[in-house]
């Protein structure tokens, strides 16, 4: 279960570093005022988050881990 946690989280900010469509700036080209934490595992800035993109990419993550 730990492994598929991890995949998950790494799923969502390979999104997010690839400027993907789940997770965008709140406005304009705000892609500077965003920034990953990830040893914190947050994503911070305003920003604009499309749910059920990221629940397909979660469900995505998990079957290819099975």
């Amino acid at each position: 279960m730990n492994d598929i946690r991890k995949a998950c989280v790494e799923a969502i900010f390979r999104e997010f570093e690839d400027e993907g469509d789940a997770i965008r700036p709140a406005y304009a080209d705000g892609w500077d005022e965003i920034e990953a934490r990830r040893p914190l595992g947050h994503i911070v800035g305003c920003i604009d988050l499309d749910v059920t993109d990221l629940v397909d990419i979660v469900i995505d993550t998990i079957n290819k881990e099975l």
